[in-house]
């Protein structure tokens, strides 16, 4: 990752120290504070009360550290808010401060399920993942690595893995770093209870965030929000009634289910692009008991509809998971559905994320248009595909 901050210098209202404080400026922001907004301290990702984020540092830094520490805001990210920490050392970390609507035990469940993946698997695996720090007032605490702010909100603070995003380079390593971390996770769930996951399926699609509601969703998608957008805001919401009928039907009893990360594509990689492999996966925040895969699915759908030709993506990627992953032939059959339900439930999740006022509606009227491309695209080789999967992973057609 790289940025290109914009230094100044922010004195403390709670303290008498400073900290010099980097904050990445965009030109094009059209987002829209709301009163819930306020209260997190952020409009999506945007931090926007910089007391919190350094009430979040005292939490893991002692105050002489924290005068000299510089925070660096990252690049993409629509959730939560992510920051570059530099210490005066010159070591640097991550601080995350989670936009989630204050979901405590979904942090929980993250922390818990990336401490006893470290545990079981984490020599194993010839890329990292996260490894969160405890905080500075631990003592006693079920989980030492996260802490709660003055506002509610969840925060955390992690070693920085080298590497930069992928985008489309790397897409074999990436399918094969995706299933052996699929492999693990199967590994691991007979020891997590799904009683401690609130992080529900993705055929749930009215389940994937906390105010979205089946009429709350009707509601948004109608709205003058989407005016410029209207033919595609309706066709997308009828695509999202179907899938959501269709996988609900057709795939509930049929498909293993076990622990997947959830949320695994380009966005929440890194790589060496000049090894071309995996240094690093990301943010298992939205890890659940869900359909294993999924897990190929979701990683799949941010390559439908790429210019020129998006099948090279599809071959490596899939070339990589046949290495290190499983997948039945209902499961290969599947992947298409599958794809375009992890895209369409994006739909419903922004709607919810607009409800609670956690993010403004642009985050979705800006994506809608690529959003259907990309499920027309899938709709339109789903064959093929199947057919890839099918011959790439030796899968025996009776």
């Amino acid at each position: 990752m790289t940025n290109n901050p914009t230094p100044n210098t922010i004195t403390s209202t709670s303290t008498s120290t400073m900290l010099s404080m980097s904050t990445e400026s965009t030109d094009a922001d059209t987002t829209t504070a709301t009163g819930t907004s306020n209260a997190i301290g952020a409009i999506g990702s945007k931090l926007t009360d910089m007391d919190l984020a350094k009430e979040a540092l005292s939490r893991f830094l002692d105050e002489e550290t924290c005068k000299g520490v510089t925070m660096t805001s990252t690049t993409g990210g629509v959730n939560n808010i992510v920051q570059y920490v530099t210490l005066p050392s010159g070591e640097r970390r991550l601080l995350r401060i989670y936009n989630n609507g204050f979901d405590t035990q979904r942090v929980k469940f993250e922390h818990m399920v990336l401490e006893k993946l470290q545990e079981m698997e984490g020599d194993k695996f010839y890329f990292q993942v996260p490894n969160f720090l405890s905080a500075m007032d631990c003592d006693g605490s079920e989980l030492p690595t996260m802490v709660q702010l003055s506002n509610g909100s969840q925060a955390c603070m992690c070693t920085l893995i080298p590497g930069q995003l992928p985008k489309l380079s790397c897409a074999r390593d990436i399918g094969r770093a995706c299933g052996e971390l699929n492999m693990a996770l199967a590994r691991l769930t007979p020891h997590i209870s799904p009683s401690l996951c609130n992080c529900a399926p993705y055929a749930d699609m009215y389940k994937v965030h906390h105010a979205i509601t089946p009429e709350k969703f009707l509601e948004t998608m109608q709205s003058s929000a989407f005016d410029h957008v209207r033919d595609t805001a309706t066709r997308m919401t009828q695509e999202t009634l179907d899938i959501s009928e269709r996988c609900q039907n057709k795939y509930k009893a049929s498909l293993p289910t076990q622990l997947i990360h959830g949320d695994l594509h380009y966005d929440n990689v890194l790589v060496n692009k000049e090894e071309e492999k995996v240094t690093g996966l990301l943010d298992f925040e939205f890890c659940s008991f869900d359909w294993r895969a999924l897990e190929m699915a979701i990683s799949l759908s941010k390559y439908a509809g790429e210019e020129p030709d998006a099948m090279p993506y599809f071959d490596d990627f899939i070339d990589g998971y046949s290495e290190t992953g499983e997948l039945t032939l209902d499961e290969a059959r599947a992947i298409p559905d599958l794809i375009n339900l992890r895209i369409l439930s994006n739909v419903v999740y922004f709607c919810g994320r607009a409800v609670a006022g956690e993010d403004d509606i642009s985050s979705l009227t800006t994506r809608i248009e690529n959003y259907e491309k990309r499920v027309n695209w899938i709709k339109e080789h789903g064959d093929e595909i199947v057919a890839r999967i099918i011959d790439k992973m030796g899968l025996v057609v009776e």
